[in-house]
């Protein structure tokens, strides 16, 4: 895993590194300048060019700039350095004064690399005046562009962008921040490269980002000597007869995900049509009510509860009936018990209260509008603040919850992991549904809601960019597509122990 920041945990740790252990803030600044200067003359060779252009504001970011343009000079690059400030932070002015090639007051025509080092993760603003003419000539040049550290205006720790550098590549200096990674982070960021630059933390981090040697241990080789009842079963209840799709994607998704029995039941009516459809599950028929919605049924539900976990929500439809379901499972079931789409709807509805008395293990898969609608915060404040609004609302009900995103954040309440494996791909009817029965399967296994989430995230993430690959185009990859490529993302984790 991979440290995740906010950015005031990253001014912690700065203020640590530097009053604590007594490393002068000009030796992080140049070593921070050296790690930008090696990432753009990687660039610059890549790209055969050798013209290069440091676009500096006046704090400390700046200062990063102006090592950065230094080094690069003595290396034999064509340098310019274009100054927006004449105001400069201490640290800022020290880089400036030790800069001898040329200065520049627009960007130059010809140049195969600009450095951004206009703002650092300290600016949450929108830019202005001269700065918000740089950033737009800076996206308008036609040069490959590096950020040091963060694009300009990309706000650390949400990822919001009102107008920002968008980057062929960034250096996060030190560790990652939050906004790299959520909403409109990784559209700016482009190539993220983390530059350890010797900033010790003076706690744990808050957040981690996962990688596949996190997700690996959860599918270890099988022993030869095993039977199916030692991958356990997974109950899907899903679908109705508007949405008959869901509950195909998320018991399919079951069994490539390893679980030993997978059981779909679906509400009466659309039992016949799926008869034959998924010859590897068990199907079974639960009773519907007149709208073709599932119907709360004690009997049904307590035959369904002998499952090690239970996936609800899948195409289900708001009804009552769906509701009352959800609020029996979350009353009387004992293994883990995962919510998605409507069963999270018929929450926001009908009372997510009821939450509060589950009887087993929770995890809620909620995308930001789902989440917005059950938490009760605007959806603007989801986007804004979804890290601390997931982790205070998994704490408040003692339950994980995966809140989906081109970033995703998993939360108990007492831990935040992050989930950036993925591909635009994947933003389609159906991959949620793939994910529920990812993590339907990985719980029925054996793991935790908490790392169940995280394997479930990680894995339809990686699948997608498999799918994507096979299928040659991003905007024609089906969830059908995720499933069949689910076999390969799973079998690539052993790679990276």
């Amino acid at each position: 895993m991979k440290t995740v920041l906010s950015c005031a945990e990253m001014r912690a740790a700065d203020a640590y590194t530097i009053q604590k252990l007594g490393v002068p803030s000009q030796v992080l600044m140049e070593r921070a300048g050296r790690a930008i200067a090696e990432e753009a003359e990687g660039m610059l060779h890549a790209r055969g060019g050798r013209r290069v252009v440091a676009v500096c504001g006046g704090g400390n970011n700046g200062g990063d700039g102006w090592c950065a343009a230094r080094i690069l000079s003595l290396r034999g690059f064509e340098v310019f350095v274009w100054p927006l400030s004449e105001t400069c932070s201490p640290d800022c002015a020290a880089q400036r004064a030790l800069y001898a090639g040329e200065v520049v007051h627009d960007l130059p025509e010809g140049v195969d690399l600009v450095i951004d080092a206009v703002f650092g993760t300290g600016f949450h603003c929108a830019a202005e005046g001269i700065c918000a003419d740089a950033i737009a000539r800076i996206n308008a040049s036609g040069a490959a562009v590096l950020a040091a550290d963060i694009p300009s205006g990309l706000n650390g720790d949400d990822g919001i962008a009102v107008a920002a550098v968008r980057a062929d590549a960034t250096v996060a200096v030190g560790e990652i921040k939050r906004g790299h990674l959520l909403n409109d982070g990784p559209d700016c960021c482009g190539r993220l490269v983390r530059r350890d630059i010797g900033i010790e933390l003076p706690s744990p981090p808050s957040g981690f980002l996962l990688e596949g040697a996190d997700i690996a241990p959860l599918f270890p080789p099988r022993r030869r000597n095993t039977h199916k009842g030692s991958y356990g079963e997974a109950a899907i209840l899903a679908g109705s007869l508007a949405y008959s799709g869901a509950p195909l994607l998320s018991a399919a998704a079951a069994l490539r995900a390893g679980c030993g029995y997978t059981r779909l039941a679906l509400p009466e009516p659309l039992f016949p049509h799926m008869v034959g459809k998924l010859p590897a599950a068990i199907l079974t028929s639960f009773p519907a009510g007149d709208d073709g919605c599932l119907r709360a049924d004690e009997d049904a539900l307590r035959a369904l509860c002998a499952a090690d976990c239970i996936a609800v929500g899948m195409g289900c439809g708001l009804s009552r009936g769906v509701y009352d379901c959800v609020r029996f499972l979350l009353q009387n079931y004992e293994g883990t018990l995962v919510l998605d789409a409507d069963a999270l709807n018929c929450l926001a509805a009908f009372g997510a209260d009821v939450l509060a008395g589950h009887k087993g293990a929770l995890l809620l898969t909620p995308h930001p509008k789902e989440f917005s609608r059950l938490c009760g915060a605007p959806l603007a404040e989801v986007l804004r603040s979804g890290s601390a609004l997931a982790a205070a609302f998994a704490k408040q009900y003692g339950c994980t919850l995966l809140l989906k995103g081109c970033t995703s954040v998993v939360a108990d309440g007492d831990r935040l992991r992050y989930n950036a494996e993925g591909t635009p791909a994947l933003a389609k009817g159906g991959s949620g549904d793939v994910l529920s029965g990812i993590a339907a399967a990985v719980a029925a296994r054996g793991a935790s809601p908490f790392d169940a989430a995280c394997a479930a995230s990680f894995l339809l993430g990686r699948a997608g960019i498999f799918a994507e690959r096979a299928v040659g185009c991003a905007d024609s990859v089906t969830a059908p597509d995720v499933i069949e490529a689910l076999p390969r993302a799973i079998a690539s984790l052993a790679r990276e122990l």
